[in-house]
């Protein structure tokens, strides 16, 4: 068996950084740094089902994967296609939001792949308490991790950061929510 690679570092500039810069630059990171190498981590997540799939029944990590894939797509697409533009066009005319829809679509995506990733850490928590497979369940639980906090943390920065200048409905608050 191999073992699946986790992967620490997302981008030349460290997430604390993220929050000093323009948000253009910041926007961009998002997208051509963040993002693909999210893709990339949820990929090896399905990698190392495939090779669990050999010795265990991992349907609910498979529904987990997809479901956390095709959440992250959604959201990634109008964030880039919607919500990115729109910010855009509000800085550049130094305007607030009076459309508060585009944050809380997102907020919608973000929650459930949250909800998703932590499904699946209990999922393998419950089935693979005593595997004699302990490296790769390892593997596959630290990506699930890492994918959770770096969900959490992005956002946490988005929504602090950045989001909470264009917002000028009182109702739609954080997209993360305290818990």
């Amino acid at each position: 068996h191999t073992k699946c690679v986790c992967m620490l570092a997302f981008s030349d500039v460290h997430i604390d950084d993220l929050k000093n810069l323009t948000i253009k630059s910041f926007l961009g990171i998002v997208v051509n740094d963040y993002y693909p190498l999210i893709y990339s981590q949820i990929n090896e997540f399905e990698s190392c089902i495939k090779e669990l799939k050999n010795n265990y029944d991992v349907d609910l990590l498979e529904t987990t994967q997809q479901k956390v894939y095709n959440e992250f797509d959604t959201m990634y697409r109008k964030e880039k296609l919607v919500l990115f533009p729109f910010i855009l066009k509000l800085d550049e005319e130094n305007k607030k939001s009076e459309n508060c829809a585009p944050f809380k679509n997102i907020k919608q995506h973000f929650t459930s792949i949250v909800a998703s990733l932590t499904e699946g850490i209990q999922e393998i928590d419950n089935i693979f308490i005593n595997s004699n497979n302990a490296e790769l369940v390892e593997s596959a639980r630290d990506i699930l991790l890492n994918l959770k906090t770096t969900f959490i943390d992005l956002q946490l920065i988005k929504d602090k950061n950045f989001y909470k200048n264009y917002k000028n409905c009182g109702s739609c608050g954080s997209i993360v929510s305290t818990q």
